[in-house]
């Protein structure tokens, strides 16, 4: 089974997000932070990363250069309301490999998921 940390500060967003993948044959964990996804992490190997950007505290864009320095393989997809190309670009120059702009629509969120041929490690 694939697993798959989704970290966004959206409660509701969060919960829809994995119980969508979670329905669709995915291991898709909740955090609400990064703080949370760290801990995660530390305890658990992971097959994407699912992260916001607008977030309090940490944002995405550190969060993906802080998982970067720990593990340059594992993808990491943004979502983000954010739709302008400055905001995608930071987001590539951190080390994400795909970028989707809210709202998302979840069977794209699961073909990309599907496209990118995530091998279980």
């Amino acid at each position: 089974m694939i697993n798959i940390p989704v970290v966004e500060d959206d409660e509701k967003l969060n919960q829809l997000i994995c119980t969508y993948l979670n329905d669709n044959g995915y291991s898709a964990k909740g955090c609400l932070n990064p703080k949370e996804a760290y801990d995660l992490m530390y305890n658990s190997t992971y097959d994407l990363i699912i992260s916001d950007i607008m977030m309090p505290e940490i944002d995405g864009y550190e969060f993906a250069k802080t998982v970067r320095e720990l593990n340059k393989v594992i993808p990491i997809l943004f979502i983000s309301a954010l739709d302008d190309i400055s905001s995608k670009q930071k987001g590539f120059r951190a080390g994400i490999d795909d970028y989707m702009v809210k709202p998302i629509n979840m069977d794209e969120l699961v073909l990309l998921n599907n496209a990118k041929n995530i091998q279980i490690r």
